[in-house]
């Protein structure tokens, strides 16, 4: 806070498709079950997916022989005539009101999801200068499993982001979340699977078994290197010092040092 305290928010969002009579009462149930365990303030807010005029808004009511409760909660709801105003906001949750709308827009079609959540990324996540690293991680997340895409469609989707992912968006490769993710487990696999495969065609340029070999085991040793630099970001995230990280590894110092900038941001 403004004043050097410290102060905990709990921020739940819940996301609703359809109507159910339910809804409420699981929002409440929710809450009390955070409220329970941590003790803190709550922010509620139910998202609201369907574009029809229907909505879930009722609060949460109880009653039984005097003892009355009521359970009020916030609400949004999505409206195709909100997308221009949505996309000119600077607000990160407008980005993921828009994945939302998209989702029933597309709902029956996954060539068009396709275009939207390619456009989504790009456009307003990874080449979003302002955006923060948090918050680019936690939409990134969001929309990758929001809006869903057969297999096929995924990997088209990872070589059309690859080089913006590798020059605006390096720092995720270290988020454990996004490991995950659809489109960044995709990448990761296809980075793996891209330095076997430059490993065994520099052995076959040699022309002998030998070069084959050694291929393999640059690709190997490729896999193996980001194995070690996803492990040293986990230990740097539990407070481990860059030299004992750097020791623990087997890396350069200047090597963790890059790591911990990452996973700072």
């Amino acid at each position: 806070m403004k004043n050097g305290e410290e102060k905990y928010v709990f921020i739940h969002i819940e996301i609703q498709e359809k109507q159910d009579p339910d809804f409420s009462k699981r929002m409440f149930t929710y809450f009390y079950r955070l409220f329970d365990r941590f003790q803190e303030n709550i922010y509620s807010i139910a998202i609201l997916t369907d574009l029809s005029k229907s909505n879930n808004s009722e609060p949460f009511q109880y009653s039984f022989y005097g003892t009355e409760l009521t359970y009020r909660f916030n609400t949004y709801k999505f409206n195709e005539a909100d997308i221009p105003s949505l996309k000119k906001s600077t607000n990160p949750f407008a980005i993921a009101v828009l994945a939302g709308i998209y989702l029933h827009l597309t709902e029956k079609n996954y060539q068009k999801r396709y275009e939207v959540k390619k456009k989504l990324l790009k456009e307003f996540i990874l080449s979003n200068q302002n955006l923060s690293s948090n918050y680019a991680e936690a939409l990134c997340y969001f929309i990758d499993y929001l809006l869903y895409l057969p297999g096929e469609l995924t990997k088209q989707l990872t070589k059309e982001l690859f080089i913006h992912i590798e020059k605006e968006a390096n720092h995720m490769l270290y988020s454990e979340e996004l490991k995950e993710a659809p489109t960044f487990a995709e990448y990761l696999k296809t980075v793996k699977e891209e330095g076997i495969e430059i490993g065994i065609e520099k052995g076959i340029e040699k022309g002998i078994e030998k070069g084959k070999e050694e291929g393999i085991e640059i690709g190997i040793e490729k896999g193996k290197m980001e194995e070690k630099r996803n492990l040293a970001a986990e230990l740097l995230r539990e407070g481990f010092s860059v030299e004992k990280v750097a020791k623990m590894v087997k890396l350069s110092i200047d090597e963790v040092k890059k790591i911990k900038k990452c996973v700072n941001n």
